[in-house]
Formats: structure tokens, C-alpha cells, sequence
């Protein structure tokens, strides 16, 4: 099929971001002087926005799938189940076989991905109106529903403002002081999966559903007209991030969780990082269509860049697996040998940093040789496979 080159470089901007951010925070500490690197890497250019714009994809990509595939909205359903419930089970595997059994229940970001998959179809026949208005419903409900859990204890007991940022605009922007924990019971998995997990429903299901009206306004011809109204909208969402980022940094008490006029804080998202972020993808992926897209008759050669983005993007499931891989399974293998487990200790923040450089740049050429051989045993070939597999049956 025909692909959309916006998508794909968003898309490939989001999986180097998400890289970028992983080594780093999953390699070294971040300490001393590897502070500034570290919050490049963590926040500024890495996953905070790459996360935002792999899951706004998901939904514009599933009205683009249509189109492309020329069957009418209800006759691929038990397809779109069946790639849903298949993308939802590799996360919860992912989650258990890479990172570790103790992870298995923090709700990452595939197993977002596949509910949202499946979610998405009941999106379809509702109009686009219904959709954003739904979408403000989520934005506005998710730190009151909040307020009546403490999530604190599952984010390691508190929040620290980040270093070295904090410097320069002090509580501006907060992390946990550990990863997610999913508590103990069932009860606390079910609203780990909702509402406080590392990508729960509420709030993150904003993204993907503005993706598909965004995408269905692309489908039906209109983006050309809409994209200076998206493009002021993004604009004033990031600035309304950030005014309210700014404005929570100074008061004397907030919670992260709950507060509307709070500091940035990834997790669990704030109010003022829902809308940042939302500004930033709207504004991105506008810029992107106009410059890739909106000419469909300007038939240039691709350069370097929008080919190797093609690329990564093809493999984005392979390459979000694997990257994590590449670094979880040799930490393992040294703990069993010796004992000790070098997890955010196995070296500096520049060395994490190049490590997630030169992997970017040594995918391509392994998916070229991949392809060459039909992309056999990734992670794409083996959805394909499934829903060929689907198909016969039917």
C-alpha cells in the first residue's frame, strides 16, 4: 500500500525519540554532570513527546487503513479485534520476557496501543463533534478521578523536581522517584489499566482519538482547509501547557496527580503536560503534512532523510521491541553471572546517548537486509501473518 510520508516521519521521529530516551534513563543515573544530557535525552528530545506522537498515530493510521484498504467501515472489525488483541498480548509478553516479571502489570505503551486498537472501532460512525467532546470530557475528569486515589505510593512516595531544569526554572517539571509499582492486588491492576498506570486509558486515550479525527479529515480531502485552524489550535495548547506549567511551578502546595494549574510531570501525565504535548503533536504533525503531503502533484525524489524514515517506520514494533531488548537481556545475563544488576548504572549518560545514536543509524541498514528477505520473523511479518492466517479462514 501507498504510505503517507507525515505519518511515516512522525512516526520514525518517534521511535529515535523514544530510543533516545530509553538508553540514557535505563543506562546511567543521570547524576553530577550528566544532568543536562540526561534531561535532554529523558524530556526535551526523547519520549515524553515521542510516546505522544507513536499513540496519535494510532488512531489516525486506523482511518487511513481503510482508505487504503477500500473496504467499507464495518466490514474489517473482526481484523481490527484481532490485530488489537494481538498487539495488547506482545506488550503484556514484552513486558514479561524483556523487562521482567515485576513489570508485567504497569500498562506500557503496547498494551495501550492494542486496547485503543480495538477501542477505536466503537469511533467510527460517531461524529467527529461527539469525539472532541468526549476527548474534553477525559481531559478535564482525569485529575478529579485522581483525587480519589493516592497514587504517591505507586510513583516510589514522591516527586522530585527534575535536576538540572530546576536550576534554571525551579519545580517547572517533576519525575517519580521510582518506576511505576502495580501494587498487589487486583483491584489496583484494573485501576493501574484506567487511570494510573505508566499509560493508562485516562487521560492518554486524548491522542489517539484527536489522531482519527485528524486522520478522517485527511481522508475526506479537507485537511488542506483545516490545517491553519489545527495549527493555531496546536500553538495555543502548547503555550496553555506551559503558562499553566509555569503558573503551578510557583505555588506553595500542588499534587501532580490531581491539581489542573500544576508543573509538568510525565508520570503520571499532568493536566499541563496532556496539553503540551497535545499542542506540540497537533503543531508537528500539521508542519509535516504541509511540507510532505499536502502537494500531492509535487512528485520530487526523496532524499536521504524522508527514505530513512520510510524505513523506520515500517519496523516500528520491531524496532520498539528489540531497542529494549538490545540492553535488558545482556543486563540480565550479567546479573545471573555475577550478581549485581546494572540497571540505570551501566555507564554515563553521553556514553547511553552515542549507544542510542549509533543503534538509530545501524537500524537502517539491518531493515534494508531485512526487507531483502521479506521481513521474515519480525514483529509486522508475524501480525501479517496472523491476519492472513484471519483472512483464510473467513
Amino acid at each position: 500500500m501507498q504510505r503517507v510520508d507525515s505519518v511515516d516521519v512522525l512516526r520514525a521521529l518517534a521511535l529515535i525519540g523514544m530510543v533516545i530516551c530509553h538508553y540514557p534513563i535505563f543506562l546511567s543515573s543521570g547524576a553530577g554532570s550528566d544532568a543536562m544530557l540526561y534531561f535532554f535525552s529523558n524530556h526535551l528530545l526523547g519520549g515524553d513527546c515521542g510516546a505522544s506522537w507513536f499513540v496519535f498515530l494510532v488512531g489516525l493510521s486506523q482511518v487511513l487503513s481503510i482508505k487504503k484498504r477500500g473496504t467499507a467501515q464495518d466490514k474489517d472489525v473482526s481484523r481490527v479485534i484481532i490485530r488489537g488483541m494481538a498487539i495488547f498480548v506482545i506488550g503484556l509478553l514484552f513486558l514479561l520476557i524483556i523487562q521482567g516479571y515485576e513489570e508485567l502489570w504497569d500498562w506500557d505503551i503496547l498494551t495501550f496501543i492494542g486496547a485503543m486498537t480495538i477501542i477505536l472501532l466503537f469511533c467510527r460512525k460517531s461524529p467527529s463533534s461527539t469525539l472532541l467532546l468526549f476527548c474534553a470530557l477525559a481531559f478535564f475528569i482525569t485529575p478529579w478521578l485522581r483525587s480519589f486515589i493516592d497514587i504517591t505510593p505507586f510513583y516510589g512516595g514522591k516527586f522530585e523536581s527534575v535536576k538540572w531544569i530546576s536550576d534554571f526554572f525551579p519545580n517547572l517539571i517533576f519525575d517519580p522517584a521510582q518506576d511505576y509499582d502495580s501494587g498487589k492486588t487486583v483491584f489496583h491492576t484494573v485501576v493501574g489499566f484506567f487511570l494510573i498506570g505508566q499509560f493508562p486509558l485516562l487521560p492518554w486515550i486524548i491522542f489517539p482519538i484527536v489522531g482519527f479525527v485528524v486522520g478522517r479529515r485527511m481522508t475526506q480531502n479537507l485537511l488542506a482547509a483545516d490545517s491553519p485552524f489545527i495549527l493555531i489550535i496546536g500553538l495555543m495548547f502548547t503555550f496553555m501547557g506551559l503558562f499553566a506549567a509555569n503558573a503551578g511551578s510557583i505555588r506553595s502546595s500542588f499534587s501532580v496527580a490531581n491539581d489542573y494549574i500544576i508543573p509538568l510531570s510525565f508520570y503520571p501525565i499532568s493536566f499541563s503536560m496532556v496539553m503540551l504535548l497535545m499542542g506540540i503533536v497537533l503543531t508537528l504533525f500539521i508542519t509535516l503534512w504541509r511540507i510532505y503531503d499536502a502537494n500531492p502533484d509535487n512528485a520530487k525524489k526523496p532524499g536521504m532523510f524522508l527514505i530513512y524514515c520510510r524505513q523506520i517506520s515500517k519496523y516500528s514494533l520491531t524496532i520498539y521491541i528489540t531497542h529494549f531488548a538490545l540492553f535488558f537481556i545482556p543486563l540480565r545475563i550479567i546479573q545471573l553471572a555475577t550478581g549485581k544488576y546494572y540497571l540505570r548504572d551501566a555507564m554515563s549518560t553521553p556514553s547511553a546517548f552515542a549507544l542510542a545514536v549509533l543503534l538509530m543509524i545501524l537500524y537502517y541498514p539491518l531493515l534494508k537486509l531485512w526487507d531483502k528477505a521479506g521481513g521474515k520473523y519480525s514483529f509486522e511479518w508475524l501480525l501479517a501473518k496472523l491476519l492472513s492466517m484471519h483472512k483464510q479462514r473467513v
